[in-house]
């Protein structure tokens, strides 16, 4: 009896021993084990960052051709306007003027809006390229490389080690690889926003000359038209309505 109660005893000291002895090296699997989350949160970072700003780039694109399509709308709207005012013009003179001077000038009215039309041609196809070259670059700054962001094992850090007799090794090695993958996914996420933003910014700075370039082709238009205005008085023989 009292063999057994020694043995016994024997047993739970060394069990007791054994978890005393050991604790660095239970540390190793915690460490790992609060890695592990750590790192599958940067994979959904990187992956959510990436689709976001991928998905930001492409409202910009969708908001900056709105908005090149309501400013042609409404540039051309306009010039359709002058047209018509020279249009009733031509149609309220008096029966006395001249109707071949009048047929001349209708024409050269019809030639001036042909002539504004490649005008908005030369226009839209300014900002066409200028957003080709703006997508292009920055798409090829989101083409972003998963796997070498993801080339990061987290049980390389066992290589060469040994987790029973020295596990501290380890865990500096692991304390490491945390501050690691934190740095990738502060720099990234930076790069990629600032990114977007520039890109919304330069398609703002297109949208402008865009409406520049439109300005610019009414306003020749518009002259032509005021010429024609005097040519209906002055050679026509006609007057303003």
């Amino acid at each position: 009896m009292k063999l057994l109660i020694v043995l016994v005893v024997l047993c739970l000291g060394v069990a007791t021993l054994t978890e005393a002895a050991r604790p660095v090296s239970t540390e190793v699997v915690q460490k790992l084990k609060e890695l592990e989350p750590v790192y599958k949160q940067l994979q959904d970072k990187v992956i959510s960052e990436v689709a976001g700003a991928k998905l930001a780039t492409a409202t910009a694109t969708d908001t900056f051709y709105k908005g090149v399509i309501a400013d042609k709308e409404t540039s051309l709207t306009r010039s359709i306007q002058l047209e018509d005012d020279m249009t009733y013009q031509f149609n309220g003179q008096a029966s006395s003027v001249d109707a071949s001077c009048l047929q001349m000038l209708r024409s050269i009215v019809d030639m001036n809006m042909n002539v504004a039309g490649f005008g908005y041609t030369n226009c839209v196809n300014n900002v066409e390229a200028g957003v080709k070259a703006e997508l292009d670059r920055v798409y090829q700054l989101l083409q972003v490389d998963e796997s070498e962001l993801f080339d990061i094992s987290l049980l390389d850090v066992f290589k060469g080690e040994n987790i029973i007799s020295n596990p501290a090794k380890i865990i500096a090695k692991l304390t490491e690889k945390r501050s690691e993958i934190d740095g990738i996914s502060l720099s990234f996420v930076a790069d990629i926003n600032a990114a977007v933003n520039a890109y919304a910014s330069r398609l703002g700075d297109m949208q402008n000359e865009y409406k520049s370039c439109l300005l610019g082709n009414e306003s020749v238009l518009k002259a032509s038209f005021e010429s024609t205005k005097n040519q209906l008085v002055q050679t026509c023989l006609g007057a303003i309505v």
